[in-house]
């Protein structure tokens, strides 16, 4: 590390406490008022909102991920009827998908906050070499080209490495200050260029989300695994962090890549399992989460997700706790090997 970058780094940690106080004292009287549903993007009454963190906007509890690795054929479709539905938040890193959902959304775009990630490129220790800020500049210009606007909401890199030229935990989840050092330069750069609006970051390693919270107070959301039975791990929650600094939290894989299901992740693709809006309906009491991303490849899906928001404040009862052990059960029992690391996102 050199004196330059240490030096930059601890400025930028000094500085983080004022910016959060600031964004807290902001978000105290914001959160006292009612939401105003004639700012809410493509608002349903069915859906319940929630604010994003400091950027201040309001997006679905239940939001749309991108799944195009189960296939891209009717992705239109699902977008389509994610809107019918009140979605009002969409993040995607498969440039294909992109360029289907950039078709699907003309004139459309008013309905839509829209994520993205700089994909292939990933963070990590392990995928370092290949990153520079030339290249991030090109794969955001290309997102935005995508999706034919000049200005997207979110750019969020992706801290996790998966498939070909992976090789050890230790270094495929985990992302080093040089890097981030990288990011912020760049969303600094295509942020004064009115290209993105905030920043975000996704990970598979909670460590990842402790460095950026306490050292980076550009980051505005943070997106990691979330499972319907992950706790508050005492005296030190990821949770009770993110709220002190005001940054917004989306949780994802909510169904352990389908394991909850009894099921292994390439057999998930369309099928719809009824317990699903039980899961995401208790993820939805937790009041810290700003949205929950399930995985979705077919319309059907969505319908059953979003129960978990329509009927979120409705008692639970036998059949509901029924489901919530038996999903429980089945996580344990079918967790493949390559997902082991979930393990590691039962307490945040």
């Amino acid at each position: 590390m050199s004196a330059c970058d240490k030096t930059r780094r601890e400025f930028l940690k000094a500085t983080s406490a004022a910016v959060a106080g600031a964004a807290l004292a902001g978000h105290s009287s914001v959160e006292a008022k009612p939401i105003d549903a004639t700012k809410i993007k493509n608002h349903n009454p069915k859906m319940g909102y929630r604010r994003l963190g400091k950027t201040g906007i309001v997006i679905s509890e239940v939001s749309l991920g991108g799944h195009g690795t189960q296939g891209l054929e009717n992705r239109v479709q699902v977008l389509e009827r994610a809107a019918e539905l009140g979605m009002n938040y969409l993040d995607t890193n498969i440039v294909e998908e992109c360029k289907q959902y950039g078709e699907a959304l003309r004139g459309k775009r008013d309905k839509w906050h829209i994520g993205f990630a700089s994909w292939p490129q990933k963070i990590t220790e392990e995928y370092e070499k290949e990153l520079s800020k030339e290249r991030f500049v090109r794969e955001i210009e290309g997102r935005l080209k995508d999706y034919k606007t000049d200005m997207l909401d979110m750019w969020r890199p992706v801290g996790a490495t998966w498939g070909e030229g992976q090789k050890q935990i230790a270094t495929m989840l985990m992302v080093s200050n040089r890097t981030l050092d990288m990011v912020v330069d760049v969303f600094e750069k295509v942020h004064k260029e009115g290209k993105v609006r905030w920043l975000g970051i996704s990970a598979h390693n909670p460590k990842v989300f402790r460095r950026v919270l306490n050292e980076y107070p550009q980051f505005s959301v943070i997106i990691f695994p979330y499972l319907f039975l992950t706790e508050e791990f005492g005296g030190d929650s990821l949770l009770a962090l993110a709220k002190s600094k005001d940054v917004g939290v989306i949780g994802l894989k909510p169904f352990g890549a389908g394991t909850t299901f009894g099921l292994k992740p390439q057999q998930i693709q369309g099928k719809v399992d009824q317990r699903a809006h039980v899961l995401i309906k208790e993820m939805l009491q937790e009041p810290r989460l700003s949205a929950v991303i399930p995985g979705v490849n077919i319309p059907e899906q969505l319908d059953e997700n979003v129960k978990g928001s329509y009927e979120r404040d409705k008692p639970s009862g036998a059949k509901d706790k029924k489901a919530m052990e038996e999903c429980r059960r089945n996580f344990y029992a079918h967790l493949t090997p390559e997902y082991q690391w979930l393990r590691q996102w039962e307490t945040v």
